[in-house]
């Protein structure tokens, strides 16, 4: 025997989450690798996907074949100014430093000269095997500890470089956005060892160069845009929607 009222009350409950949904928007994009297969394929081979809600990037990195055993560095351009290539960088603080810098604190670099326009400002190093972490460090030409720390990004898992994938998170407002504005950001992801020599492995975007601590040139980069806030016209069709399914609840 079919039980009415229940049916009503899961109804009811199916329209108040559309409802909820339709007012707490989230974004999602998915880049894919490059191709390129110089480390092995991880990251060439892998993809990356960005989602957000308005104030926090969750992003899942799905790995490629063989070990995650290097970095990905993440450079990000989301607020004016930045910076055109990396030779300014000389942080060899620690691994992933050195992965941001593209040098080995001695005698070798490889330059990453930046795609036309694109001007970094924060770059994310993520480490799982090589360093056990993963972070967002705002950029700086200098010596050791010249990159400033913003924060960890939660990065997950870390001590395992065979995972079938990563993940990872950070705040719109630790890359100088607005939450729920819908603002912009590029990002152009290189896969480097944590002493700078540089594969020939991007995700997202694309980059051109010799493997090894020889000059490279970003090719392409990726645009990610954040949700805006709710509309006031989403939301005011969302209580009218609420209102006429309790309504109909009444006259039922």
């Amino acid at each position: 025997m079919t039980n009415i009222p229940l049916m009503r009350t899961q109804c009811h409950l199916y329209l108040f989450a559309s409802v909820l949904g339709l007012c707490m928007p989230t974004g999602a994009a998915t880049y894919s690798g490059n191709g390129n297969t110089g480390f092995g394929g991880p990251t060439g081979l892998g993809s990356l996907t960005l989602r957000d809600d308005g104030t926090t990037i969750s992003a899942t990195l799905p790995k490629g074949p063989n070990g995650f055993n290097d970095a990905l560095v993440l450079y990000i351009d989301s607020v004016s100014g930045g910076f055109s290539d990396t030779s300014g960088f000389a942080d060899a603080g620690d691994g992933l430093r050195k992965a941001i810098s593209g040098f080995d604190g001695g005698a070798n670099r490889s330059v990453l000269t930046m795609p036309s326009g694109f001007l970094p400002d924060y770059a994310i190093a993520l480490g799982p095997a090589s360093d056990n972490f993963g972070g967002l460090w705002q950029l700086a030409n200098g010596g050791n500890n010249s990159l400033g720390f913003v924060s960890s990004v939660n990065l997950n898992p870390t001590g395992n470089n065979l995972s079938a994938s990563y993940t990872f998170s950070f705040d719109v407002s630790q890359i100088g956005l607005t939450p729920d504005s819908g603002q912009s950001f590029r990002l152009l992801g290189s896969y480097i060892s944590n002493s700078g020599f540089r594969s020939d492995e991007a995700v997202p975007g694309n980059v051109s160069g010799a493997q090894g601590w020889n000059p490279f040139t970003g090719t392409a980069e990726a645009t990610y845009t954040t949700v805006p806030e709710p509309s006031s016209t989403a939301l005011l069709f969302g209580l009218a929607a609420l209102g006429a399914a309790f309504r109909w609840r009444r006259r039922n």
